[in-house]
Formats: structure tokens, sequence, C-alpha cells
């Protein structure tokens, strides 16, 4: 494959670009609801789930709508690496580095108790490859977990092909607002 990651991050970005935030957030919530009907979702109790950027699929409604249910976590950056911490009503956050809203809290290490893990990216692969943003942060992370993996994304950013390394780690589900991939 000739393309490079950062040429994909660079389209994925322009294309972005092309929305509202008022579209991002309609999709975002077409996203959900597939994933929402998905045996996965329904079954599981436990989910490790991201904190949205703003170009990102809108994870924090989401969250609310379904946290009396489920039990979340959020994950938070430490160094070169995440950990995930629980997301509760009363759980007080703070700002990161990268501008992010973190939960304040215990490290959770009950990794074997996790039924789902949604994870965001730049784009994704029919292949169920992901392109992060470059850091590594959730290719070093997912790969001491054996909890399903599910990618969300925008139906833009789902692609044909992407760039991969041997590092990077596959997923177990795609969920776009059009499309359900799972292995």
């Amino acid at each position: 494959m000739n393309i490079s990651k950062d040429k994909v991050r660079k389209e994925i970005a322009f294309l972005k670009k092309q929305y509202s935030t008022k579209d991002l957030q309609l999709r975002s919530e077409e996203v959900l609801s597939t994933l929402e009907i998905t045996g996965v979702f329904q079954e599981a109790k436990t989910i490790f789930v991201y904190t949205s950027l703003g170009d990102e699929v809108q994870t924090q409604g989401f969250i609310e709508k379904w946290k009396d249910e489920k039990n979340f976590y959020l994950p938070v950056v430490i160094k070169d690496d995440i950990v995930f911490r629980a997301y509760t009503s009363s759980t007080k956050f703070q700002k990161s580095s990268f501008n992010i809203l973190e939960p304040i809290g215990t490290d959770y290490t009950g990794f074997k108790k996790v039924d789902l893990i949604i994870v965001p990216g730049v784009a994704f692969d029919r292949n169920m490859n992901r392109l992060g943003r470059g850091k590594g942060y959730y290719d070093r992370f997912l790969s001491k977990i054996s909890a399903p993996k599910t990618g969300i994304c925008f139906d833009f950013q789902l692609l044909d092909k992407i760039p991969v390394e041997s590092t990077d780690i596959k997923m177990d589900y795609v969920v776009s607002e059009n499309e359900l991939i799972w292995k």
C-alpha cells in the first residue's frame, strides 16, 4: 500500500471539516443507535468508552443515557499509556494536556470483567483495522485486554483499506451510521 498513515489522517481531517458540529452530532446519534442494537452492547455491563473530542463520534449523551444500566470507565493518559477510571454521576474531572476531561479516581484493573471496549479512531477499514492519532496509546492498551473491541466512526471514516503495522490492534467490530462489520 502506497498511501501513508499521515496522508489518511489529513484526508479524514479535511472531510470532517465539511460537516457542522450539528451534522456530526446527528451522525453520532446514528452510529450509537446502530451500536445499541448489537448483542455485544446489549449484553455488556462493564464498558470502557472514550471521552469524545469535537470531531469524533460524540459519546457524552450516550454515556448519560446508559449510565444507570451499564458501568462505564473512561480513559486517562498517564505518560505514554492510558488507564481507565470509573464514571458515575458524582465523578469529578480534570482537563488533560490534550484538553480532554479525564475522571479523577482509582485506575480500574479488573480487565477480565470488561465486557466491551468502545474505541475511537481517525479511520477504520473493512478488514477491522484501526488508524489512531499516532501516539499508540490505544494499541498499547488494547494489546493487554481480551474484551471485544468495537471501533466507532462516521461513514466517511470507514475505508476499504488503511495502512497498518504489526503493532496495530484489530477491532472485533466496526460500527458507522450505515455499516456494522464483525469478524
